[in-house]
């Protein structure tokens, strides 16, 4: 642990925050140009159909509007279309079919919402009346909002390239040997669960602001993403077909990704190329409404799962069957989110010989599905934790016995998973008894009784967790130092986590230096040409590690500089606190001092491995009242190992958010479509519900810190942990509370409705 009072360990307080708070942030929308036209999309308002028509000619009467760009004019102009970046290979050794998206379309619609075409008027006010004058004509199709029923034959078919409307067919591990230790397991449970579909819901919704550079002959695209480079690279290769220097990305401050920020967008793609059409900065702004219809979806999928076990309780087998709504399109990530995502965490915490997880990709006439916070792990931690409860009670086994006898053992790390994952370490019985603890579990029968005396009912869940950290390993770190600061620049992007504080911390700790003297910057090519972005609990581990490279670079620059500036061998410089030192001699320079003379620069690539695996024990309380079934959750907590801890009290922030947000998912959150007309019947706050204040408990959380062994810095991810084990640990203390009325598996979020249905036909 560190003895700096502001390095590695401390628990500074952010130093981006102060700023924030007094307003003084820049958001992408918040930034307007001198000459700036607006734009409003003109999107679809039927879930599956062929386009007949498109007249503008309406919207350019309109007073203000310069021009309306559609479908024909990008194939005109050569636009390509966007593309996934995860290329599976279905089982058969058959690539995944992946149906073309265009950036506005010609010929066919594919759900609400898709943009048709873009408005571009001198005032807002004249881009919506434009957009209200465009005449779409459409031969309306039948739609398909469920992927179960799009596999199924005599289904609509959505894409020509996709027969069938199957994407990819999948599988890791054998899903017939699985299968084979499963049925020649002495006791076996199933579960079928529908993973409720959901939107990211950040503060800040999308922005394009694209502004042409005549100068340099290109376009500045500024955008709430959370990674320029992945954007660049999207949009250059395959949304606009443009040669990299015509393009800038820039993301100045970001109000929340949790993913869907990530991934390159027809609006983006539009945008830019308006501006280069024009000649003019335009600038396109998300309502909440469009981010509901447009901004990728998460989690929707049904998981099939059986698990093998003996008498005693171990655990043989799994074997998982999915079916996964990819939606429309496959966006960026969207293939590899229930695939190896799922994959990645079969296991979770415990021994498992044998295991397999097919996965069947549906497209459906739906906005995409993407990575969100988790990516394909809430999922795979639901069944599994689900699986388990259900193989306690049918061996009258406590919950938390059955995952004590199943646990990995430290004494076994780095242990390898059936499915070929290797676990770096970690101590997965202390972190089970902690996080019982924390929960005080044997306080809870007393609990128990008190709601009972009240005419409630209490449950207790409990659930193991893991997040394999992810990320992309396209880092390259600067840093610069003149006479008064450290200027350090990485490619991921922070939109929310306190990367300032937390990078200023890493590299205070390695020059020795004060966080004040550190400036953190992100979010631009033109400064930094490789960087991949933030998502999968990966920044610290990446940019973290490479930013500790880059600064050992910038003390051996400064090592040779000092040398020569203080006439001796290099071999005799000391460096300790920022100062340069002949050893043996009171003979010093700063680092300051050097960088006052010429600056000190280097950089670093990222030379670490992106391959641990945070985990930890989420516990949850609930209290439900069976006249009208609402669901109180009265206790949620969790124990996390996130490897070393940079900063205690960020730590601790992030996993209670995390914690949040899996229990909107639980009991909350459903993006629902009707499945007749495939009609957005959740498309604002009110009708989704989000968590407030007052539908959490206070969280408390705790950590357990065992230094990774696959980075120079030893931390782990932390940031989606909460977001996966949650759910699962409120859906066994749901069904818990529950388990005197019903056994039947109740889909989530658990609303009033559906607890209060389930009571009551218990009573039949």
């Amino acid at each position: 642990m560190s003895t700096r009072r502001d390095g590695m360990g401390a628990p500074l307080r952010r130093l981006e925050d102060l700023r924030l708070v007094r307003g003084e942030g820049c958001y992408s929308a918040d930034i307007a140009v001198p000459g700036m036209l607006h734009g409003i999309f003109v999107r679809a308002e039927v879930a599956h159909g062929r386009i007949e028509g498109i007249d503008v000619s309406g919207a350019l009467a309109v007073p203000g509007v310069v021009a309306v760009l559609t479908g024909a004019d990008a194939e005109a102009d050569g636009l390509g279309t966007i593309r996934t970046v995860v290329p599976l290979t279905s089982r058969d050794g058959s690539p995944q079919r992946e149906a073309p998206r265009p950036v506005l379309p010609t010929d066919k619609v594919h759900h609400v919402g898709q943009p048709l075409a873009l408005v571009i008027a001198e005032t807002l006010a004249a881009a919506r009346d434009g957009a209200e004058a465009v005449l779409v004509e459409i031969e309306e199709l039948p739609a398909v909002t469920d992927a179960v029923a799009a596999l199924q034959d005599g289904a609509a078919l959505l894409h020509e390239t996709a027969p069938g409307n199957l994407a990819f067919d999948w599988a890791a591990g054998d899903p017939e040997a699985a299968a084979a230790v499963v049925a020649a397991a002495p006791r076996r449970v199933s579960v079928r669960i529908a993973q409720n579909r959901m939107v990211g819901a950040a503060v800040e919704g999308r922005v394009a602001l694209a502004e042409y550079d005549a100068a340099r002959d290109r376009v500045v695209l500024t955008t709430a993403g959370q990674g320029v480079h992945m954007i660049h690279e999207g949009l250059t290769r395959d949304a606009l077909r443009w040669p990299p220097e015509r393009l800038r990305v820039v993301t100045p401050d970001v109000g929340g990704g949790f993913g869907p920020k990530f991934f390159v967008y027809p609006e983006q793609a539009a945008v830019a190329w308006a501006a280069w059409r024009l000649k003019r900065p335009l600038r396109w702004v998300a309502s909440r409404g469009e981010s509901f219809l447009s901004e990728t979806h998460a989690r929707a999928q049904v998981t099939e799962a059986t698990l093998g076990f003996d008498d005693a309780g171990r655990f043989l087998g799994l074997n998982v069957d999915v079916v996964a709504d990819m939606g429309a399109f496959l966006s960026t990530f969207g293939p590899g989110v229930p695939t190896d995502g799922m994959a990645k965490s079969a296991s979770i915490l415990y021994r498992l010989p044998s295991a397999a997880v097919r996965v069947r990709g549906a497209y459906t006439s739906t906005m995409a599905v993407d990575a969100y916070r988790g990516a394909g792990k809430p999922p795979m931690v639901v069944a599994l934790e689900r699986l388990i409860d259900r193989a306690a009670a049918e061996l009258g086994l406590s919950p938390v016995e059955l995952r004590r006898r199943n646990l990995v053992p430290p004494e076994e790390m780095p242990y390898t998973t059936a499915l070929g994952k290797v676990y770096d370490g970690g101590d997965y019985p202390a972190a089970l008894d902690r996080a019982l603890a924390l929960a005080d579990e044997p306080g809870f029968a007393a609990r128990q009784a008190a709601s009972a005396t009240n005419g409630l009912l209490r449950g207790f869940g409990i659930a193991g967790n893991i997040h394999p950290t992810g990320g992309f390993t396209t880092e390259t770190s600067s840093l610069s130092v003149d006479g008064a600061r450290v200027v350090a620049w990485t490619g991921t992007q922070s939109s929310g986590q306190g990367h300032q504080t937390v990078y200023a911390q890493i590299v205070a700790e390695r020059l020795g230096v004060p966080v004040e003297r550190i400036e953190v910057r992100q979010g631009d090519t033109d400064h930094l040409k490789r960087g991949g972005g933030t998502g999968g609990s990966s920044s610290t581990a990446i940019s973290g590690a490479t930013l500790t490279r880059g600064a050992d670079a910038v003390i051996r620059v400064g090592r040779e500089r000092a040398a020569e500036r203080l006439e001796a061998a290099v071999d005799d410089i000391e460096y300790a606190d920022g100062t340069f030192t002949v050893a043996g001699t009171d003979r010093r320079i700063g680092l300051f001092d050097l960088g006052a003379e010429r600056p000190v620069a280097a950089s670093a690539d990222f030379a670490d491995s992106v391959a641990a695996f945070p985990y930890g024990v989420v516990v949850a309380e609930v209290e439900i009242d069976p006249a009208t079934g609402h669901v109180r959750l009265d206790r949620l907590s969790s124990v996390d190992d996130a490897g070393r801890i940079v900063n205690p009290l960020l730590l601790d922030g992030q996993s209670q958010g995390a914690l949040a947000q899996g229990a909107g998912q639980a009991l909350l959150e459903q993006v629902i479509y009707d499945p007749e007309s495939g009609q957005l019947l959740t498309g604002s706050f009110m009708d989704y519900g989000m968590p407030r204040a007052d539908d959490l408990p206070p969280i408390a959380v705790a950590h357990i810190e065992t230094v990774a062994s696959t980075n120079i810095i030893g931390v782990r991810g932390v940031g989606e942990l909460g977001a996966n084990g949650a759910p699962a640990a409120i859906a066994n203390a749901v069904q818990d509370a529950l388990k005197e009325h019903t056994t039947d598996e109740i889909p989530m979020p658990y609303t009033p409705d559906r607890i209060w249905r389930a009571i009551r036909q218990s009573c039949r």
